[in-house]
């Protein structure tokens, strides 16, 4: 087993957290595998006692790599796509950050991380991804495990989506903007404008609209075998289009169109943790919180 590191820059608080797995890669490997831009972020904090391995492309993680520790949280874990893509080389989230639910480690289960993973004490958990098809939108990173979202790039201006699944027409929302969510995407934004938390084995696609002008629009599930197609009109207002942490520009009117893609991404739990038990911890789901 072979693993690579990779991160955004840690707070000072957790610059001890990052050494320790340091220490750990360095008892157990010849080098440290990690991202040249985590590298460049940490290497004025931590130590290395042994020789460095860089990397920055996918081909280079496939070489060097069968495992990939993300380190940070949900936001870091969304950063890992865009050099993991098709790979299949299997992604732990190691949070640092604050609810995490794509992570699957915290700050206090680091210490005997890589003895445990050499042992293979985790599960794999194959994760759907969302992919935009539109070649003349000019968009780089086509696939998004979260989410796809349209809304106004001016807060407060209400947004005329046309939706059509499977080229027949779905209705036009009115709304800030919708959400298309893949079941990992479920307890990000999604939840947060009312959508349901749906589980990760699940197959299908959720789409939430935001705010809605209409209130009797209601979120809707439907099969990842479908076809979305989203259309907008002309008009003055500005319209970002979010995958998952990345943000394009739109100038109306445009049509996207939104399918699951062809591969999925690996994501490790260890063997204590799984979906249910995250969402049962980090929402705190059958806590009482009546006061006595």
């Amino acid at each position: 087993m072979r693993v690579a590191l990779f991160g955004r820059r840690p707070k000072d608080e957790d610059i001890i957290y990052v050494q320790n797995l340091i220490n750990q890669i360095e008892q157990n490997f010849d080098f440290v595998f990690i991202h040249e831009k985590f590298y460049n972020k940490i290497k004025e904090k931590v130590c290395f006692s042994k020789p460095l391995k860089l990397f920055n492309t996918k081909e280079e993680l496939i070489n060097g790599a069968d495992i990939l520790l993300s380190l940070g949280g949900d936001g870091t874990f969304l950063d890992t796509l865009p050099i993991v893509k098709d790979s299949q080389i299997p992604i732990i989230g190691i949070n640092l950050g604050h609810l995490g639910f794509l992570t699957s480690v915290g700050r206090n289960g680091l210490e005997n991380l890589i003895e445990e993973l050499k042992q293979k004490k985790f599960n794999i958990e194959n994760h759907s991804l969302l992919m935009i098809n539109d070649k003349d939108l000019g968009i780089e990173d086509k696939y998004a495990l979260n989410d796809i979202c349209l809304r106004s790039s001016k807060a407060g201006d209400i947004l005329d989506i046309d939706i059509f699944v499977d080229d027949e027409f779905l209705a036009t929302y009115t709304a800030d903007g919708v959400i298309i969510t893949t079941p990992t995407g479920s307890t990000a934004y999604n939840m947060s404008a009312g959508g349901p938390i749906i589980s990760p084995k699940s197959s299908c696609i959720g789409i939430t609209p935001i705010c809605p002008h209409n209130l009797t629009f209601r979120p809707i599930i439907i099969p990842d075998s479908s076809k979305l197609r989203l259309e907008v009109a002309e008009t003055s207002t500005s319209i970002s289009l979010h995958m998952d942490s990345l943000t394009n520009e739109m100038k109306p009117p445009f049509s996207v169109t939104i399918n699951k893609a062809e591969f999925k991404v690996k994501v490790i739990r260890m063997h204590n943790q799984s979906f249910y038990t995250a969402i049962r911890n980090k929402l705190m789901w059958g806590t009482s919180i009546r006061q006595r």
